[in-house]
């Protein structure tokens, strides 16, 4: 899926009847009309527009046409190279003509083609533009957490932002409970050892045992239980019920889940991050930098950073 730009639709029509403007048809007048209209002709039959089906074989002979027409009073057929007109010569008006006629006949067959066309107007939801959602979603989290937050996760809150965009509710939901476990398995794994048994690779085992060691009392550092409330809450009031066969979600609960699962992934990345710089506190001072430390629960710097990410 590409964005479509429709102005250029306008564009191919303003230049192609812009050839038929000028008056006495003056050579020099035209070189700029034909030279332009090739070349935007030229992109929409290779596709860079949309991709031409039914019409694509009467914009061919089109640009043929045109370019021939160039060719005849633009190009030394012995060099191959631009030649110099003068200022009173016209161009056959029997040209212009066959030009028009093939003008009439693309915009015909263009007509019936885009009648038939995929293209679809998606509406603004909530505060998130059609076009960032359907675009890249990933790219409303910072760079620093981009870097930590896996590639696949981003990819698959991508294609939820996408499915949000077109309404697709359930799809979306789906997409974006991927990106928060895939999370969820780097988050874990920041302050445990990596899970190796196939059947305790589930959400539920990561979850019960965050909260285990949430409340150990040894160690510099913690997961953050404001992390596994909210996983809690995905949990029971999405993922679990969308294992049902006959469950659906709304694209507004959809929305809703977009916004939380943001917020949680952003969190989750800031104490990955975090975590990582308090194992490398001689690497931050050989380096000249300060050693980062892993932020209290009552800082305020953080509480101001879950306000934003909510």
């Amino acid at each position: 899926m590409k964005h479509l730009n429709a102005y250029r639709f306008y564009e191919l029509g303003a230049k192609l009847h812009g050839l038929f403007g000028t008056g006495q048809n003056r050579v020099g007048d035209l070189f700029s009309p034909l030279t332009e209209t090739q070349a935007l002709l030229d992109s929409f039959i290779k596709g860079d527009a949309l991709a031409l089906q039914t019409s694509k074989a009467d914009a061919t002979r089109l640009l043929t046409k045109i370019s021939g027409v160039f060719n005849r009073y633009f190009i030394d057929p012995a060099t191959r190279q631009l030649k110099s007109s003068t200022g009173e010569d016209r161009i056959d008006p029997h040209e212009i003509s066959l030009i028009q006629t093939l003008v009439e006949k693309f915009e015909q067959a263009l007509a019936a083609e885009l009648n038939r066309a995929a293209t679809y107007a998606a509406a603004k939801h909530g505060i998130y533009s059609t076009y960032d959602l359907a675009e890249d979603a990933s790219a409303m989290f910072s760079d620093d957490l981009r870097k930590v937050i896996p590639p696949t996760a981003q990819t698959e809150f991508s294609q939820g932002g996408r499915a949000l965009a077109f309404d697709f509710g359930t799809a979306a939901t789906v997409h974006i409970l991927r990106a928060i476990e895939i999370v969820l398995k780097a988050y874990y794994e920041t302050f445990a050892s990596p899970v190796t048994a196939k059947n305790e690779r589930t959400y539920a085992v990561y979850l019960k045992k965050l909260a285990a060691l949430a409340d150990e009392e040894d160690g510099d550092a913690h997961p953050d239980k404001r992390v596994i409330q909210m996983l809690a809450q995905i949990k029971d009031y999405y993922r679990n019920p969308l294992l049902l066969p006959e469950s659906t979600v709304s694209v507004d609960s959809a929305g809703q889940l977009f916004g939380m699962a943001s917020a949680l992934i952003s969190l989750m990345g800031e104490r990955i991050a975090a975590h990582r710089n308090l194992k490398k506190p001689d690497d931050d001072a050989k380096a000249g930098k300060p050693s980062s430390a892993l932020l209290d629960d009552d800082s305020d710097d953080f509480e101001y950073r879950i306000s934003q990410a909510s």
